[in-house]
């Protein structure tokens, strides 16, 4: 049944490049990755080479069999690719697990690493660490906005051990699924307190997705309730 079935996708014509041998290499990581929404860069040698030389037939392949939208973009002058939705529907695959928003957390986190990204434009690895982000908390122009959202305490400066460390899992926690999104790599323990990783160009679709947060992030972080961020 399953070469059946597998016969039936080769042997429909907008599905032939599935025959090339090239594709099959590596087709099943790709969709694997995308379809969980993970942002290919050319990072991943051969997903991204096979994205370049089929993006039609992909495209097709997607929209035919989950009516997804394979998008590319462009970032200081580099291409990503991942799947989305068309606006008039969320596909066949819309279920709450895979479509959703960013939490309160996860966004605080990923504006902050965006404004990281460009203070870094110049530089060819953008590699941040915790110890980097925990000093945007305590001393940028948002210092007390920030610390209201992870601490729920916006005039306290000094916090203990023991609230570092939950933040800092907290944040990592974010990391984490970041390194699954595609935005960043590399992710390294340096010490007990503290990790690194690198941002990817890829972080440009947080950037497209949350325009309206980024360009009010005073009113947005004001606007979290407490249960938001935990």
């Amino acid at each position: 049944m399953e070469d059946g079935y597998t016969n039936g996708i080769t042997n429909n014509s907008s599905f032939e490049f599935l025959n090339h041998s090239v594709v099959q290499k590596d087709f099943a990581n790709l969709n694997i990755a995308l379809l969980r929404g993970t942002h290919i860069d050319d990072t991943d040698h051969y997903a991204f080479s096979l994205l370049e030389n089929y993006f039609n037939e992909l495209r097709d392949y997607y929209y035919d069999l989950y009516r997804l939208k394979l998008d590319k973009k462009t970032f200081e002058n580099k291409d990503y690719y991942f799947l989305n939705f068309f606006l008039d529907s969320k596909g066949v695959l819309s279920s709450t697990a895979r479509h959703k928003e960013l939490t309160a957390i996860q966004t605080i986190t990923a504006i902050t690493l965006l404004n990281m990204y460009y203070e870094r434009q110049f530089e060819k690895y953008k590699v941040v660490s915790f110890s980097e982000i925990r000093e945007k908390i305590e001393q940028s122009e948002f210092g007390p906005l920030y610390r209201q959202a992870f601490f729920k305490n916006a005039t306290k400066k000094v916090f203990s051990r023991k609230e570092w460390a939950r933040v800092r899992t907290n944040i990592k926690s974010v990391i984490t699924d970041f390194e699954q999104l595609g935005w960043v790599e590399n992710v390294t323990i340096l010490s007990e307190y503290d990790f690194s990783f690198v941002l990817k160009h890829s972080i440009h679709r947080f950037q497209l997705l949350y325009e309206y947060e980024i360009s009010n992030l005073e009113e947005f972080l004001q606007s979290l309730k407490p249960e938001d961020d935990e």
